[in-house]
């Protein structure tokens, strides 16, 4: 693999500070106010063995979900077909990754195989020695030379995703007003303009912007996340009169993916409770990147559809 690198951790800054009533006259154990901390001695590899075995510990019981809520953000999942991660006593466990170190602010990288062509990479930006998950990364990796091409049992998935994916962006640019052909004259309603072309399309009432959106994403996640500001509230994206759609200028701009999922390495599928389940690998400047990504396709009686933006 030609090029390294690392998603961005996430890294939380947390201020403790203590209050309450002085009781002493004089400072108790060198601090004035609140309990007495006593000082990690653990060393830094000691603290980096711990934070690692809590990320294990974390997805072998099932926290992940936990985890995730509590720091409202998503984790990587495991792949598909692996159900736990070995347990480590050693960071010596542990192959180290010193490219990942170059060039960054990471402390620690350290690999370990978890399957045939799997492995944990795991990163760490300070060693606390407490949560991995404040201070660390753990990314799924496979080596893209040893993937399957186009792999055949999975040509219906792939073919599913080349037309969303192909068309995600576009119908997230159409909700929030973006790349659309307006009349240069406003509209009945002051500062909108007539939508003379949507893609080839000329939508005559909301309805048919809806269609078009649902042809693409779930219609569950377009209300949770689109309709209201682009349909129904006082100032929406949207509004309708005779037959005619009219749209606010807006004065966003729309912004490409830095990396783009390639659908000739889907590595593997797994359905369940109405989705599809789908590890793939992306590219970044035209490089395929190790990392596995996670994708999921909803089945709906109408056919494939995204349950949610990539």
């Amino acid at each position: 693999m030609n090029k390294k690198f690392a998603e961005a951790g996430l890294v939380l800054l947390l201020l403790l500070t203590g209050c309450g009533k002085k009781e002493e006259a004089h400072p108790v154990s060198g601090t004035e106010y609140g309990p007495v901390v006593e000082e990690d001695t653990r060393t830094d590899e000691e603290k980096q063995l711990a934070m690692i075995q809590n990320c294990i510990s974390d997805y072998n019981t099932g926290r992940i979900s936990e985890v995730e809520d509590y720091l409202d953000t998503n984790l990587h999942p495991l792949p598909i077909g692996i159900t736990s991660l070995p347990e480590i006593s050693s960071l010596k466990d542990l192959k180290p990754e010193p490219d990942y170190m170059e060039n960054s602010n990471v402390s620690f990288a350290g690999s370990y195989e978890i399957s045939e062509n799997r492995r944990a990479l795991f990163l760490i930006y300070e060693p606390t020695g407490g949560s991995f998950w404040l201070n660390g990364v753990i990314l799924f990796q496979t080596d893209p030379s040893k993937a399957v091409v186009d792999a055949p049992e999975f040509a219906e998935y792939r073919t599913a995703l080349e037309n969303l994916l192909g068309r995600e962006n576009q119908v997230l640019s159409w909700l929030y007003g973006l790349n659309l052909t307006l009349s240069e004259q406003e509209g009945p309603f002051p500062g909108y303009y007539e939508v003379l072309s949507m893609g080839g399309q000329k939508p005559s009432s909301l309805d048919e912007i809806k269609a078009i959106a649902e042809e693409v994403f779930t219609k569950d996640y377009l209300e949770k996340n689109f309709y209201y500001s682009a349909f129904y509230n006082d100032s929406a994206m949207f509004k309708e009169q005779d037959g005619k759609v009219y749209c606010a200028k807006s004065e966003m701009t729309a912004q490409q993916n830095s990396s783009i999922y390639n659908t000739h390495y889907i590595l593997a599928a797994e359905k369940k409770d109405q989705m599809v389940l789908i590890d793939l690998l992306a590219e970044s400047t035209g490089e395929i990147q190790p990392n596995i990504r996670r994708l999921t396709l909803a089945e709906t009686d109408r056919g494939y559809r995204l349950p949610c933006a990539y």
